[in-house]
């Protein structure tokens, strides 16, 4: 399970269920970023942070584009290396998803039951995202082929 929660942490860091966090700014605030650049947020302000490019940083993820979820695992933990906010796919802060346990224990359910039943292969290629939506999912259709797989009979 723990391999399992991995994968889906790094698909959801790759293809995120929502186009941006926005915050409300409750009081003026300064960002200074590893560069030197400093930004001033004065109180009232929106700010935004669009997921799909707040998870492909480089720091702390290496190699952001590439699906590789022992990422998440020990000895490197990129989801918590650059403090609360590296991994952000259900929100981050005191307003973070308070459903994220329970979402990843369906999400690992269903998959699970998926893996360890069916045989599955893609027939149709890889979608792109659609980002012209409130909820990003797959432009166009997704087709997949699957199998039941033989069960071995029980003593």
């Amino acid at each position: 399970m723990d391999t399992l929660h991995r994968c889906v942490k790094e698909v959801l860091r790759l293809h995120p269920p929502a186009m941006m966090l926005l915050r409300h700014a409750r009081r003026s605030f300064t960002v200074r970023t590893r560069e030197g650049n400093v930004y001033d947020v004065p109180k009232g302000r929106t700010v935004a942070s669009p997921l799909v490019i707040h998870n492909q940083v480089k720091t702390p993820y290496r190699d952001p584009e590439t699906y590789e979820p022992d990422r998440f695992g020990p000895g490197r933990r990129e989801d918590i290396a650059g403090g609360a906010f590296s991994y952000t796919a259900f929100g981050g802060g005191r307003h973070a998803c308070v459903g994220e346990a329970f979402a990843y224990m369906q999400i690992k359910v269903i998959w699970s039951h998926l893996l360890r039943n069916f045989e599955m292969e893609m027939v149709s290629p890889f979608p792109e995202t659609d980002w012209n939506v409130v909820m990003p999912g797959p432009k166009g259709k997704v087709m997949l082929r699957y199998n039941r797989k033989r069960m071995p009979a029980a003593a």
